[in-house]
């Protein structure tokens, strides 16, 4: 049973809107999307893909502790974590590209009170004269505008948010395919340093046997002083040896929890053996075949470099948009209420008197079509074109060249799959061959042909045999899974979504 389970998350895309004349797109939108890149999965489903063919076949499928952290780490993995965040921005990224081509609305509003006081002096002792007012204004406003027609300039900027998007979770799904190799990799490694300790702890016991019977041998005066030297020095090598490799496999142990997101490894988790591996050529055969039948070209790097150069063409497009005349539609609308009273007072003492009483509302609405025309930019406008079209051959280029170097990498990988399988055969036989001498040498101790040392040697010539079998049989592991990983035969990839594998064509 998994020590795990995961919950993941699906990140929807967000629609891409028109605006002005082009809203007629609005109805075309999901046809618009259908007919730029079909969706079609990638063979990952099925009795006949790849990644059916070759289950049951991975390291996991031979470790159960290496299964649970493969699932785990998807979603607790820093790596993967990190990625979930980029992700989440491109998402965001994008909504703001949308926003765009949404009308801007904004409105505003005011409300003022105002109090004056004039006072005027009578002349030769006359009383003065003063007069007050007041008045009060409130206004709004709602104003709105948008982009009219722009020669498809703000249509192809968000179709390169949306291109971002995709390739965010095209990265997503690559980081955690080579997660998943790596991963693998430091589990066998770790199952591998876990073996070595115990061969460790199992010399270090000769070793120390053989230090006791030389101290036994000496305190009966069976031999000198002298002859103690070397089996103690032996001991103390073989006690620091271990105790090296202890501390190894303790870090390792750690640095491969912290990699897959996990608080701690269970010491018990870790196994010291590694199942025999079955290995079948034709297997190898068809999937590499699949490969090379694509081109590679359905693997998620190189979906990357094709809508990296998407995004290129969109870039040189408008960049074509610069030197033409661009057209916003905007509207206003205002409303202003103002009232003001004045009052006049002839003398002291004596009652005011209104003087006049103002009340005045005004409602204004306009509609506008602007326009903006870049003459001359100095040749900032054809530095740009040249620019964004040298941007579209370099990613052509980075695609090609990633196509090829790739197809001779998966070919690559398929040999050395079989100089492994046949490094692991001969450590097979070395292995059978050291149990037989194994078993031979506790015959004739039975019957007291050899002493219980030659015991020992066989039996520790067997461990070291053994761990040179569970070494082949992780090297075998790790570069089957890096072959399967690159062809995209990996089942572990399943447990992504299926918008992070599906092609885009």
């Amino acid at each position: 049973m998994p020590l795990f389970t995961i919950t993941s998350r699906e990140l929807p895309l967000r629609p891409v809107l028109g605006s002005g004349i082009l809203a007629v797109l609005l109805l075309l939108a999901p046809a618009a999307q259908a007919a730029s890149g079909p969706a079609h999965p990638v063979p990952y489903h099925g009795d006949d893909a790849p990644d059916a063919i070759v289950a049951g076949t991975m390291p996991e499928n031979y470790l159960p502790g290496l299964m649970d952290l493969v699932h785990v780490a998807l979603s607790h993995g820093p790596t993967m974590i990190v990625q979930q965040i980029q992700v989440a921005q491109a998402e965001a990224n994008l909504l703001n590209s949308d926003g765009t081509m949404y009308p801007h609305v904004g409105a505003s509003g005011s409300y003022g009170v105002s109090n004056e006081s004039v006072g005027q002096a009578g002349q030769f002792g006359a009383a003065g004269s003063h007069s007050t007012g007041n008045s009060t204004a409130e206004s709004y406003g709602i104003g709105a505008s948008m982009p009219v027609f722009q020669w498809g300039a703000v249509w192809n900027q968000t179709r390169i948010a949306k291109l971002a998007l995709l390739i965010s979770r095209k990265s997503y799904a690559e980081a955690y395919r080579n997660f998943v190799v790596g991963l693998r990799d430091s589990y066998l490694a770790l199952v591998a340093e876990k073996i070595g300790l115990r061969n460790a702890e199992f010399g270090l016991k000769i070793t120390e046997d053989s230090y006791a019977l030389a101290q036994s041998n000496l305190k009966n005066g069976m031999i000198a002083n002298g002859a103690v030297e070397a089996p103690k020095l032996a001991a103390e090598d073989a006690r620091l040896n271990f105790d090296r490799l202890q501390a190894n496999y303790s870090h390792a142990k750690r640095v491969l929890a912290q990699l897959a997101g996990v608080p701690d490894l269970a010491d018990d988790s870790i196994p010291t053996d590694l199942p025999k591996v079955t290995y079948v050529p034709a297997t190898a055969d068809a999937v590499l075949a699949a490969f090379l039948r694509d081109g590679a070209k359905s693997t998620f790097q190189a979906e990357n470099y094709e809508m990296a150069v998407r995004q290129a063409v969109l870039g040189y497009r408008i960049a074509l948009t610069a030197p033409l005349p661009k057209f916003t539609a905007g509207y206003n609308y205002n409303a202003t209420d103002e009232s003001s009273i004045a009052l006049a007072s002839v003398a002291p003492g004596q009652p005011a008197t209104p003087a006049s009483i103002a009340k005045v509302g005004v409602v204004a609405t306009s509609y506008s079509i602007n326009a903006s025309w870049n003459i001359f930019d100095g040749f900032q406008t054809a530095a740009g074109i040249r620019s964004a079209k040298a941007s579209r051959r370099m990613a052509e280029r980075q695609l090609q060249t990633y196509l090829e170097v790739t197809l001779e990498t998966g070919q690559d990988y398929r040999r050395q799959v079989d100089l492994s399988a046949r490094a692991m055969a001969l450590a097979e036989t070395r292995r059978e061959l050291a149990a037989s001498a194994l078993d031979q040498t506790v015959v004739d101790y039975k019957y007291g042909s050899s002493p219980q040392s030659a015991v020992d040697a066989a039996k520790y010539n067997l461990y070291i045999n053994e761990q040179s079998l569970v070494a082949a049989r992780s090297d075998f592991l790790s570069h089957w899974s890096a072959f399967v990983s690159l062809v995209g035969a990996d089942p572990a990839l399943g447990l992504l979504p299926l918008q992070y594998v599906r092609a885009i064509r």
